[in-house]
Parts: C-alpha cells; structure tokens; sequence
C-alpha cells in the first residue's frame, strides 16, 4: 500500500498547483482587462472635451469679420472672350466683385492684372451650351469666384464674397 499512497500524494500535487496557477492567471487577466478598460475612458472622455474646448477657442481667435454698412463693389473690366467649341461663340460679360472690406478693394485691384488673365482662361474653357442655362451661369459665377480668391492666395479668408454678373451675352456664330 506503500506504492498506492505515493501514487495518490504524486497524482494530488500537480492538480492542486495548476488549479492555483489557473486562478492567479484568471486574477491577472481580470486586473489587466479592467486597467485597460479604465484607461480607454479616461482617453474616451479627454478627447471628447478636448475637441468642443478647441472648438470654442478657434471661434473666439478668429471672429469674421462682418463689414458694416452697404456692401463693397469693385467693377471689373468687360470680359470678352472665344467660347470652347467649333461654333465660333463668343461671351462678352460685365461682373463686379462683392469684397469684404475696404482692405479686400485694395488688394483685390493690387492683383488686378493677375485676377483678369485667370477669369479670361476659366471663361474661354466654358462652350455655349455650359453657361447659357441658369444652372451653368451659377456654376460660373461660384468658379470665378474661387478663381479670384485663389488669385489672390487669399487662403482660408477669402478677399471676394460673392461675384455678380451685370451683363452676359453670348453670340454665336
């Protein structure tokens, strides 16, 4: 019966030392999920007040700046140019700039030359039938007016607000 006990006491050690393993693993891996779960939030909530605060502030640096008084025209030269296409047509239009600013007018007739020679290549892009429509003279006036703010890198504060078209005629050939 020697042997029988030895066996038993053999069989009794191994399986009592992995049940206590097992259950330090089980606390570890507790302890570790809920570190883990108590950092991501923290970082959940930090970075959901974090972007409203930022948000705020860039609202108080930069306020528009909101010109009192009537608006601001610059009338710009007339415009005559050869449409794309083989029909011949030619577009001849009278535009003025809405500007900001006072500070706007003088930098807009500063790049004046600039502004003109970049309205006249987008213009003679344009074929008869695109800008003839109401929906393509809408379409026109919002790309000459990224086309001048562009030309002036006026950058995130755009120099032109609006562009108005005073006459438009297109003749065709």
């Amino acid at each position: 019966m020697s042997d029988d006990k030895k066996a038993e006491k053999a069989e009794k050690k191994p399986g009592g030392g992995g049940n206590k393993l097992m259950m330090i693993v089980i606390v570890l891996l507790i302890l570790v999920l809920a570190a883990v779960g108590a950092l991501a939030a923290y970082m959940f909530t930090s970075m959901s007040k974090a972007p409203a605060g930022a948000q705020a502030e860039q609202v108080k640096e930069k306020p528009k700046k909101k010109h009192e008084g009537p608006p601001i025209f610059e009338k710009m030269d007339t415009f005559v140019v050869n449409l794309a296409g083989n029909d011949g047509s030619l577009l001849q239009v009278d535009m003025q700039a809405e500007l900001a600013d006072e500070d706007a007018k003088k930098k807009f007739t500063d790049y004046g030359p600039k502004i003109r020679s970049a309205v006249i290549l987008l213009l003679s892009s344009k074929s008869a039938t695109e800008v003839s429509t109401a929906e393509g003279k809408v379409k026109l006036k919002a790309q000459v007016k990224q086309i001048i703010n562009e030309s002036m890198d006026s950058g995130d504060e755009p120099v032109v607000d609006s562009v108005l078209f005073t006459s438009f005629i297109i003749q065709k050939q």
